[in-house]
This record gives structure tokens, sequence and C-alpha cells, in this order.
């Protein structure tokens, strides 16, 4: 990864984040397609460039953050707990099953991402018919639900914030209420994804990599309070459906030149 792409890769990263879009899905498929990057230093930099993000929620959420570690929302605190510990019955398979993937040719991840992304939008759409209940509860139950959901998004074209926001609608909670929960714990989960990834795969911490990060952060913390506000008042059904379409034909494409 060269200081142009740096650039470029954290800035997607700093924008997609906030959005139901997929932002790991997005990023390996714009690495794979435009900068023809191979697909596991493509999966390394989406996991690496979340650490930036990562660092711009909790400085967005430190209020929450700080209530939790002063164990001032016990509720709370407990129901994010039994998600995160739930995310990793889904998220393991999903990983194992992502690794399987990556032995192929860089044109049938872009086909699973497509098909992922074109999930995700659909998924969008069925969005808006629970966003009238709003009468939820932390319980044991729905923390589990939420958990094993966001354990999906493991897999690029499964947007983490699309599946959590929308289990959490379903279950009954307030679309305000929805968003705070799945952003809050989202920094535990990828503060866990990132030191298990790191781990068992390592990370490339060049100075272009540094970069990247200080991308992802900075424009990050810049845009998260507009683009959640985006986010909880507009359908990116149509946009992940659109880029579905597009990593699936561009995989068909490429694979039949190299068959010809």
């Amino acid at each position: 990864m060269d200081l142009w792409q740096a650039v470029v890769l954290g800035a997607l990263q700093g924008i997609f984040e906030w959005l139901p879009v997929s932002s790991q899905g997005q990023i390996m498929g714009f690495a794979v397609t435009v900068f023809k990057l191979g697909t596991e230093s493509a999966l390394k930099y989406a996991v690496m460039l979340h650490a930036g993000t990562m660092l711009a929620a909790t400085l967005y959420f430190r209020k929450a953050l700080a209530e939790l570690l002063k164990l001032e929302n016990r509720q709370l605190l407990r129901f994010l707990l039994i998600a995160l510990i739930a995310t990793g019955i889904t998220a393991i398979p999903c990983y194992l099953l992502l690794r399987m993937v990556l032995t192929y040719n860089s044109f049938f991840l872009l086909f699973i991402i497509g098909m992922l992304l074109i999930f995700t939008g659909i998924s969008q759409k069925k969005r808006a018919a629970a966003e009238s209940i709003g009468n939820a509860k932390l319980t044991k139950i729905n923390a589990l639900f939420l958990g094993l959901a966001q354990g999906l998004s493991v897999l690029p074209g499964i947007s983490r914030s699309g599946i959590t926001t929308s289990t959490l609608l379903f279950e009954g909670f307030k679309p305000e209420q929805a968003f705070r929960i799945s952003f809050i714990l989202s920094i535990p989960s990828v503060f866990f994804a990132e030191i298990l990834y790191g781990a068992l795969e390592g990370f490339v911490l060049d100075f272009n990599a540094l970069i990247a990060l200080l991308v992802a952060f900075t424009l990050g913390l810049l845009l998260i309070d507009v683009l959640l506000k985006i986010a909880k008042r507009t359908s990116f059904s149509k946009f992940c459906i659109a880029f579905g379409i597009l990593y699936i034909l561009v995989a068909v494409m490429e694979s039949s030149l190299i068959s010809q």
C-alpha cells in the first residue's frame, strides 16, 4: 500500500464506518478492484483501519463509556457484555469461512462481497417496518440475538451497524436508542477483534499504514455526528444493492477475461 492508497482507504473508512454500507466490504472491494491489492492484504488493511474509527467512536461516546466504567449504568453494561460474548458464537465460524474464501482468487471474493452487499441492501428495506415499536428492554435474550447478529458482520459485505441496528429495531428499541447501543457496542467489539486478529495474522504498521489510520481517525471524528444523523433518517438500500451488483459484474468480467 503506497501513500496515495493509504490516504484513500483511510478516508473511505472514516466515511463508511458510520453508514450501514459495510465499510469492510467496500474497502476490500475497492482495494482489490481499483488498487489491485491481494485478498489477504485487502483484509489486513480493512481490519486495521477499524482501529482508527474505533478511537473516533471512543471520543464521541466518551461520556457513555465513562458511565459504564463507573458502573453507573449496570443494566446496559450487562446487556453489552452478553452481546459481546454472543458475538463470538457467530463471528468465529464466519471468520473461518472468510479465511476459506480468501484461498480462492480475488474474483470469488468480489462475488461474495457483492452478494452480501445485496443482502445488506435488502435488509435495509425491512428496517423501516420496525421503527414505530420502541418498547423493548435490555433483556438477556435481546442481547443474545444482538450479539449473534453482530458476529455475521465478520463477512465483508454485511454491515455491522446495519445488521445490529436492524436487530435492535426489530426487538422494539427506538431508533435513537438502537443507533446509540449499536455504536457503543462497536467499541469493545472492534477492540477485541483487533487484538485477536493481530495475534493470529499480524499487522503491517509501516509509515503508510499509520497515515491511513490517522486519516481514518481524523475524518471519522469530524464526520461521525453528521453521518450518524444521515444514517438514522436515510435508507442506503439502493447504494448497497448497486455496489453489490457492480462487484459481481466486475468479478464475472475479469474472471471471463482470464479464462479466455
